[in-house]
């Protein structure tokens, strides 16, 4: 797979859209499930997996042309990304590249909306050192902005405070605060969805009837679905993160909306099915 060159075109009512990847690593350098999961016991975890033991995580960034102009939903690792390690430099920073195998201009983009701040959802549009959409204003939760802008001290914060801090340093007055329940931009959105940050925020786009809802990092896997009380360790309230699963879940099988998952393979969209108290992952083929 080539993962540089990945982008997915479908439309929610009048507003087109394409799902471009920042980048897909596949075995072996698909990350182990345990490191997401680690409280689960690994029983439990291997019964649940049923024989699979890495996760396939992407990073799926959702572009939509709005009568405002074209927005991206968060913006991936960015280039030049050694976070994880070396060997993940190549597999990442695809976003641009992408953009211009789908006829996207940096240069013309309009929006950037994060669902949150973390380093792999804003660091695609600040990575080199100065904003990488020049002529974009910036949205982000203002609970979010407070958050990152204060002193941080959980350890599972730590690795994104930079890529946080410099999003909000670089885009400075072009960075409005939203708060939940608002229309960012014409059919665009804002959803409560806090815990994994606290300003993490789900993305409904509505047009003409139909509806996408865009969950961030509501959950990585699968699992998550059919086992909706599993957090990660990035998730710094757990307990909210949860609540907010259960809802954007029930909420997306109930009126059959479609889900846009960040985190999910290639191109990350799909429904969700009601299993009593769990859910099913329905994906759309790319």
């Amino acid at each position: 797979m080539d993962t540089g060159l990945m982008f997915f075109r479908f439309a929610v009512g009048a507003l087109e859209c394409v799902v471009v990847s920042d980048g897909q690593p596949e075995p072996p350098w698909e990350p182990s499930l345990e490191d997401y999961f680690p409280a689960v016991p690994g029983d439990v975890l291997r019964d649940a997996c049923h024989g699979r033991s890495t996760l396939t995580c992407g990073y799926n960034c959702l572009f939509v042309s709005t009568p405002d102009g074209m927005a991206v939903v968060d913006t991936g690792l960015g280039a030049s990304f050694l976070g994880y390690g070396e060997y993940i430099e190549p597999l990442v920073g695809q976003l641009e590249g992408g953009m211009t195998s789908a006829g996207l201009s940096r240069s013309e983009l309009a929006a950037v909306v994060f669902t949150h701040l973390h380093q792999d959802h804003s660091r695609g549009a600040i990575w080199s050192g100065d904003v990488r959409f020049p002529v974009a204003t910036a949205f982000a939760h203002a609970s979010e902005v407070a958050f990152w802008s204060a002193s941080v001290d959980l350890p599972s914060a730590q690795p994104h405070l930079e890529a946080a801090r410099e999003t909000i340093r670089l885009y400075g007055e072009k960075l409005r605060p939203f708060e939940y329940d608002t229309e960012i931009l014409p059919g665009v959105r804002a959803l409560a969805a806090p815990g994994h940050t606290p300003g993490h925020s789900a993305i409904m786009l509505q047009s003409r009837g139909e509806r996408l809802l865009c969950v961030g990092d509501t959950f990585y896997d699968p699992l998550q679905l059919t086992n909706p009380t599993w957090s990660t360790p990035w998730d710094l309230d757990a307990p909210a993160s949860i609540a907010s699963r259960r809802h954007l879940l029930e909420r997306a099988a109930d009126e059959h909306i479609l889900i846009h998952a960040y985190h999910l393979p290639f191109p990350g969209l799909g429904h969700v099915e009601r299993r009593g108290t769990t859910f099913t992952w329905h994906p759309i083929s790319s």
